[in-house]
């Protein structure tokens, strides 16, 4: 079975730099297994944003410890909110009360439809 890889060149500041070395010291792991996992994880975090939920740290008692967040994350948070918000006009706005406060009377089709239905 051959495997295909992506290689990849990245230049960090030096703190990213050093937090890579603290983590493959600590996990005793390689660069690729530090950025796969990263890679995992903020992928499941860009899921699960996009989901309209958070990514959080909790304990055994499954209280919120802490909240994660990113600069990207939190804009597809708001991009999220915006997407789903219509603004109208006053005047469509008044209007649109009026129909749903007093709503047209239905068609002939749609009250057989609806007889229909009802069988």
């Amino acid at each position: 079975m051959t495997t295909s890889s992506y290689r990849l060149q990245a230049t960090l500041p030096a703190p990213y730099g050093t937090q890579l070395e603290q983590l493959r010291s600590k996990l005793q792991i390689d660069n690729t297994e530090v950025i796969k996992e990263a890679l995992g994880f903020f992928a499941k975090a860009v899921l699960e944003a996009s989901l309209g939920r958070r990514v959080a740290f909790v304990d055994e008692k499954h209280q919120v410890l802490a909240e994660y967040s990113s600069p990207s994350l939190t804009r597809l948070e708001w991009n999220a909110r915006e997407e789903g918000r219509i603004v109208l006009p006053d005047s469509d706005f008044d209007r649109l009360v009026d129909e749903l406060e007093k709503p047209a009377k239905p068609l002939p089709r749609l009250r057989k439809l609806a007889r229909k239905k009802a069988r």
